[in-house]
């Protein structure tokens, strides 16, 4: 689902997303976490929700016609309570311009499929002309 409120933000999902077990003990292993006896998904994991199609396709509209690229900026995590390997969320998404300096902020908000907070994340982007010679590249 995608929405357009005024403002200028778009809003997208919710998306129902799962900690997958072998997903997340995947990322666990090529980000250096390491391994617990408790099913908690690492504090960072949900960043790996936010290149679904949807959202990541959202964010390449959002510079069409522009010869620029989406660079990350930081980040920032908070959580009202553990995601738990295993479980259901549901994850909505909104994006906003800034102009100055140019970037794309990205917040994200992740419920249990009962509409109980467990996570805002918000990601800034900053838009950065692409390097001579690569003009074009996806």
């Amino acid at each position: 689902m995608l929405t357009e409120p005024a403002g200028g933000e778009l809003r997208l999902g919710p998306f129902r997303v799962v900690a997958d077990e072998e997903r997340v003990a995947r990322y666990r292993r090529e980000t250096g976490f390491a391994e617990t006896l408790e099913k908690i998904v690492p504090a960072a994991f949900p960043a790996v929700w936010m290149m679904t199609p949807g959202i990541s396709a959202a964010i390449r509209a959002a510079l069409d016609g522009e010869n620029a690229l989406p660079v990350h900026e930081s980040q920032n995590f908070r959580y009202f309570a553990p995601l738990r390997v295993g479980e259901s969320y549901d994850l909505t998404v909104s994006l906003r311009r800034e102009a100055s300096p140019p970037r794309l902020a990205v917040n994200a908000s992740v419920t249990t499929p009962g509409g109980e907070a467990r996570l805002h994340v918000e990601t800034l982007l900053r838009i950065v002309p692409r390097p001579l010679g690569l003009e074009g590249a996806p």
